[in-house]
């Protein structure tokens, strides 16, 4: 097991008088070729210069599958300069999760960026199966605990098992350059709710919007958080400025403007070369200025020359740049501090959601007039099979006809404003939506299905911009409970609620 004193990554994000750099590498299908060549070289060449602190691995961008982060990572630790892995769960379940956050500690590779990622599309014969049995807050709130000492429940494989602390440094991703505030409040929701469940460094979302940007910063500011952000620069060539123009990357909006001006660039000798080179300089030297505490640059066959320019550029162009040199806002776009202050309407509740709510109060909350019947008639029907198989019927059937209920035994309707993110959301996201949602439309399903987490944005009254808040963390699903009644569960105190150990 390689062993280290020191964690030039973390040590630098942590100083707050130090800018941190990280690139971004994309490991493709393979374990070898040229294109890890180019990638172990460009490491190399990053270990000599020194100015990266981290070369950060992508795990399955797009959802394809690639070389595992953790195969490069050792490779990359090898050279002397710290790996930034990227830990996403689409095809991981908890079990996975857990064993492979035991192989990076083994491995001393303890810089963890954690998120969803991109929703599984074509591999072997077909289209994969997507997993996020995890989400990436509660993945976070795992890393914690094994941060200050995990001890597994007794009763589990192998009983009651204390395990070691292990000293991972892990952030998360935010999004703040969503074009509407059903989708931008939700984002910071979850935001602060990774935070509070053990983020310790933030990386945004690439994005062309300055004013977006410094948003995220003074966001941070109000809500007195000191931890670091990095802003994500990505250098688009003009095939990938028209992909992401086209809406075909996840979460990623780059407007019409942006792309004329890098198609009237690609006339130029150089093919807009130094034109989009320079554009990133001028945007890592505003960033530095607007209080981010590095930037995590990433671009399609960058060479490292071409990254050392840009790093030098930035320096020379520290104080001086101009923000309208490289704002490209899309159309209409919603923002925090600007939209929600000048704002005075006040949003209300649909009539199905009103009803829902009044129902759920009365019978599933304690104190609610039908509450003690309720749980009177649950409990009695929980010990008669028969009575349990009629009293599970009767629930399938009207959550079925009113929901789209899948049944999965601990229900989240009243958390999400009465909407089933098991039938709902593609990832079956219960703690807030990932980034991937593009003017309000589902990453999996683009122009074609609004993201859940926006439909129960516009149903309920909550979330609100003028009062953003951490959310209650909700813990993954136990599946055992699958295809049995959430109501049973909910009386006897098996679900998430545990509102039968409060009795």
């Amino acid at each position: 097991m390689t062993q280290q004193n020191t964690n030039i990554f973390r040590d630098s994000v942590l100083n707050k008088d130090e800018f941190t750099i990280t690139y971004e590498l994309v490991p493709g299908r393979g374990s070898g070729g040229k294109r890890l060549e180019k990638i172990l070289r460009f490491a190399e060449l990053a270990k000599v210069d020194g100015r990266i602190k981290s070369l950060s691995i992508t795990d399955n961008p797009g959802g394809h599958p690639a070389l595992s982060p953790t195969s490069l990572g050792l490779d990359i630790q090898s050279m002397g300069i710290e790996p930034l892995l990227h830990f996403s769960l689409k095809d991981k379940n908890r079990n996975l999760v857990e064993s492979q956050l035991f192989e990076c500690h083994r491995h001393q590779l303890l810089n963890l960026l954690v998120l969803g990622g991109d929703f599984p599309r074509y591999g072997f014969q077909g289209q994969a199966m997507p997993v996020f049995d995890l989400d990436s807050t509660q993945v976070l709130n795992l890393i914690t605990q094994l941060r200050e000492g995990f001890s597994a429940k007794k009763g589990a494989p192998g009983r009651q098992m204390a395990l070691p602390s292990m000293d991972f440094f892990a952030g998360c991703v935010v999004s703040p350059f969503k074009t509407l505030e059903s989708e931008q409040v939700w984002q910071y929701v979850k935001l602060l709710t990774k935070i509070a469940n053990g983020a310790e460094f933030v990386i945004s979302q690439l994005g062309f919007d300055m004013k977006k940007y410094q948003e995220l910063i003074q966001f941070m500011l109000s809500k007195q958080l000191d931890t670091p952000v990095i802003a994500n620069v990505f250098v688009p060539n003009l095939t990938v400025a028209r992909i992401m123009n086209k809406g075909l990357v996840p979460g990623v909006i780059l407007p019409d403007a942006l792309l004329q001006k890098i198609q009237k660039e690609n006339e130029s000798s150089d093919k807009g070369e130094k034109s989009r080179l320079l554009r990133a300089a001028k945007m890592i030297a505003i960033l530095r200025d607007s209080g981010y505490a590095g930037v995590h640059i990433g671009g399609n066959n960058l060479s490292f020359d071409a990254v050392s320019f840009i790093l030098d550029q930035a320096e020379l162009l520290t104080g001086t740049a101009r923000q309208e040199d490289v704002h490209f806002p899309a159309p209409h776009t919603w923002y925090l501090h600007e939209n929600c202050a000048t704002s005075d309407n006040t949003r209300k509740s649909g009539i199905f959601y009103r009803f829902n709510d009044s129902i759920h109060k009365q019978i599933f909350v304690p104190g609610g007039a039908f509450f003690p019947l309720a749980r009177s008639i649950s409990l009695r029907c929980q010990n008669n099979k028969t009575l349990t198989k009629i009293y599970t019927f009767f629930e399938h059937i009207s959550k079925k006809l009113l929901f789209h209920c899948r049944m999965c035994g601990d229900c989240t309707l009243a958390e999400a404003n009465y909407l089933c993110p098991q039938s709902g959301c593609p990832k079956r996201m219960i703690n807030g939506p990932c980034g991937g949602s593009i003017n309000g439309f589902c990453e999996v399903y683009p122009k074609e299905r609004l993201c859940f987490w926006v439909r129960s944005f516009n149903r309920g009254t909550k979330p609100e911009c003028r009062d953003i808040t951490q959310s209650t963390l909700l813990p993954p699903k136990d599946w055992s409970l699958n295809r049995s009644s959430s109501w049973l569960n909910y009386f006897s105190g098996k679900d998430h609620c545990h509102v039968g150990d409060k009795d």
